[in-house]
């Protein structure tokens, strides 16, 4: 009889064991090594994948002609002004009225007009005044797409308007 209480005994002993043992085995900590490589090898390959990306859009820019004014990540367009016609903007609007200024608009050579009676976050007189200090980098502007290109290298140049 104790033979029979001990062998149960033993077998209860020995089947919680293996149960524990799986328990300890589907515990997340036990699954972290696992998981870290996936992370490192899914980051190497975005990585990789973000290099191959910038090296073809810099390759894409060298082609490119034109000049660029970029007034944010959405809004990226080709222009037809040159520096010095953002210039001869800057001193004809500084020349306007104030009532004339609060109705003035201009599109800087591109498809997107820009005005002050508008919600734009950044009036005409702003603009103007940057172009004015020859601060052109604050204006969004690039003389060549690759100039552009390497401000923002990860911003493929094909979606320019």
């Amino acid at each position: 009889m104790w033979l029979t209480v001990v062998g149960f005994g033993i077998v209860i002993v020995i089947i919680l064991s293996l149960i524990l043992l799986n328990q300890n085995k589907a515990k997340p900590e036990s699954e972290t090594p696992s998981f870290q490589s996936s992370v490192k090898a899914s980051s190497s390959s975005q990585k990789n994948q973000d290099e191959e990306n910038k090296k073809r859009y810099a390759k894409e820019a060298a082609k490119m002609k034109g000049h660029v004014l970029c007034t944010g990540i959405d809004d990226l367009y080709y222009t037809t002004w040159s520096k010095n016609d953002f210039r001869n903007w800057a001193n004809n609007y500084n020349s306007l009225s104030k009532e004339q200024k609060t109705k003035a608009s201009s599109n800087f050579g591109t498809s997107n007009t820009r005005s002050n009676n508008s919600m734009d976050t950044e009036t005409l007189d702003v603009r103007a005044r940057n172009i004015l200090n020859d601060d052109f980098k604050s204006l969004g502007y690039f003389e060549t797409v690759k100039d552009f290109n390497k401000a923002y290298p990860r911003i493929d140049p094909s979606n320019l308007q």
